[in-house]
């Protein structure tokens, strides 16, 4: 592949990662790892892209990540590597602590580096103030459990 092509993919993933298709049990996955951020004051995760397999960040799973990842076994990348940092950024206006979520990913293959980096502004994940998706995932969760997180 030639950079510019590389370099793309690699924009391509960021915009995934920025995304809120992407999931961790049903929340926004940028959100979800926000609050494990602030929870354990861990400011940075490295990850690692397998091609073909779930992406995890910090041992959490991005639902439906297999799909993307699948498209990536075709152009045999030597590595995807990844970071997400959070700094904080201020408040909202309903209260929240505002965030920002910076995502760099590094692809390289036969030589070649491509490398993309992006930000998205955040909040870290409070079950009170969100739904879950309406995903297969989450339909299995209890009645109860869906009560609580409506009220």
């Amino acid at each position: 592949m030639k950079r510019r092509e590389i370099n793309s993919l690699a924009h391509s993933l960021c915009a995934y990662l920025c995304s809120r298709n992407n999931d961790i049990a049903g929340y926004w996955g940028i959100g979800m790892l926000c609050a494990v951020s602030k929870r354990e004051k861990r400011p940075k995760f490295s990850f690692k892209v397998y091609p073909g397999e779930l992406l995890r960040i910090y041992s959490s799973e991005i639902t439906g990540s297999k799909v993307i990842t699948d498209k990536l076994v075709k152009f045999r990348l030597d590595s995807i590597e990844g970071r997400l940092s959070f700094f904080e950024d201020g408040r909202y206006p309903h209260g929240a602590e505002k965030y920002t979520c910076g995502i760099a990913i590094a692809i390289t293959q036969a030589g070649r580096t491509g490398l993309s980096m992006s930000h998205v502004e955040c909040w870290s994940h409070d079950p009170r103030r969100e739904r879950r998706r309406a995903t297969a995932a989450a339909a299995s969760a209890s009645l109860l459990e869906w009560l609580k997180n409506i009220l």
